[in-house]
């Protein structure tokens, strides 16, 4: 467990999280941190505070002044992202501390030159981690607000505008259609919602449309050369259960396209088997930072092979 750099987790406590993002305290709820007592005096402090009035919005309290142009710098290796901040109505603010260390890590394992997929790329963190590291990525999300602004944090981080290729769509239909097409990636990195929605309404739910997809990502991607990552805040999809998804897809990688495109009609009903999870080089941990008093506070899981 580290701390997640100088924009970090303060606080949390009563079900809020207390962050500094951009040198501005944000107060947000956090249902991980209900039941915790909070230890902080900042957090009077704070400049915005978002009240929640349902699971889908709320809106933001400005007690203090932002800046005109507000963003959070992260180091990458050597170098620097730059991602710029904004206060959505769902409580985001486009960035996700709790991916720090996953970004560093695509950095250090993606080699210069290889093709890696981006799926449900949000807002390009893990895009610009990896374009950074010299692998050209394809951004696929299904908002067109997310991309715009992935594109503005690429020229703010000095990326080439030939690095990353960006796609507005939905992620399986995305992916059906490289396979028809006959295209093959290096690795894949996804971010993927409990549920949304592509731009024509495809409907995603991750509990029956993630396993499907998996199979599919593993007849695309060439196994032997990028790395594969993961990452859920799912409650449902912890740990385990994520790193024994991929380990399922890539045991199934031999069958024919055609059989993983009937398969993906359906959810993978059969149990899942935790020890192909270890015998295929898959590592998996809890997506989490460290207060300043030393607590930590989980956000979801990841799984990941590199």
């Amino acid at each position: 467990m580290s701390r997640c750099d100088n924009d970090r987790l303060v606080d949390s406590g009563s079900g809020r999280k207390l962050e500094q993002l951009g040198g501005i305290l944000v107060d947000r709820p956090s249902p991980a941190a209900r039941g915790v007592s909070r230890s902080s005096p900042l957090w009077s402090d704070a400049a915005v505070a978002f009240q929640s009035h349902s699971e889908s919005g709320g809106e933001w309290v400005i007690r203090k002044p932002l800046p005109t142009s507000w963003s959070a710098s992260v180091a990458i290796g050597a170098q620097t992202i730059t991602l710029g901040l904004r206060l959505a109505p769902s409580g985001q603010i486009g960035v996700f501390p709790e991916q720090f260390k996953q970004w560093q890590w695509l950095h250090r394992v993606v080699r210069p030159g290889t093709r890696m997929l981006s799926l449900f790329a949000h807002t390009g963190g893990a895009s610009l981690a990896m374009a950074a590291a010299g692998a050209h990525v394809i951004h696929v999300d299904a908002s067109r607000q997310a991309i715009a602004t992935a594109k503005a944090n690429a020229k703010a981080s000095g990326l080439t505008e030939t690095s990353i290729q960006w796609a507005f769509d939905d992620v399986p239909s995305f992916v059906a259609r490289q396979i028809r097409r006959g295209r093959t990636f290096d690795g894949v990195v996804l971010d993927p919602p409990s549920w949304g929605h592509g731009p024509k309404g495809e409907a995603f739910a991750i509990d029956r449309d993630l396993d499907p997809l998996l199979r599919l990502l593993a007849t695309v991607c060439d196994l032997s050369r990028g790395p594969w990552l993961i990452t859920s805040h799912s409650p449902q999809w912890n740990a385990v259960r994520l790193s024994s998804a991929i380990a399922n897809a890539i045991a199934n990688a031999g069958s024919t396209i055609n059989d993983l495109c009937v398969q993906s009609l359906a959810p993978v009903t059969q149990p899942i088997s935790q020890s192909l999870s270890s015998s295929s080089g898959i590592e998996s941990g809890r997506l989490e930072c460290v207060d300043d008093a030393g607590r930590p506070l989980e956000f979801g899981a990841f799984a990941r092979r590199g």
